[in-house]
């Protein structure tokens, strides 16, 4: 087992914010529990041959430079908008402002799960197991599960999207 680094640490955290995996879907794909890949990437543990072994297809497919991962979302309305004189028309505000947040909120996790199934895509060629994998069984289960990974948006959920900015 190598010591924890902060290299490996920051890799096992980018990959999963870039491919928009929790904890436990990291360790799914990387054949470990959950508990260990938190434990690695709280320095609790030092990453394994193994498991660096496992990582490194989906770490090769993080973008260069690897600020990008650490820029700042671009941000919503500006909330020092001033409010208008009359009780009422501020408080008519207040409820389109926040039934338009929830609109959006909800169009952006739309639009984050297609942006993640279109990294999945792109990753998808160097992440599948080669045809003549050793353990074939495995070999259907990882790529079954990078396929699901890889599924876009559906056309409903496309319009949805269209409509929930729209609507917002």
């Amino acid at each position: 087992m190598l010591p924890p680094s902060a290299d490996s640490l920051n890799v096992l955290a980018r990959i999963r914010r870039w491919f928009g995996l929790r904890q436990d879907e990291l360790a799914e794909y990387l054949g470990v529990s959950p508990v260990l890949v938190h434990s690695i990437e709280t320095s609790r543990r030092g990453l394994s041959q193994a498991v660096g072994a496992a990582m490194i297809p989906l770490a090769r497919q993080l973008p260069n430079p690897i600020a990008l991962l650490d820029a700042p979302l671009p941000a919503g309305l500006p909330l020092d908008a001033p409010a208008p004189d009359a009780g009422e028309l501020d408080f008519r505000r207040r409820v389109c402002l926040q039934r338009a947040d929830r609109l959006r909120a909800q169009a952006g996790k739309l639009a984050r799960q297609a942006h993640l199934a279109q990294r999945w895509q792109q990753a998808l060629p160097a992440l599948l197991p080669p045809p003549d994998a050793p353990d074939a069984e495995q070999a259907a289960w990882l790529t079954r599960w990078l396929h699901r990974r890889a599924r876009p948006l559906s056309v409903e959920d496309v319009t949805r999207w269209h409509r929930l900015l729209a609507q917002a």
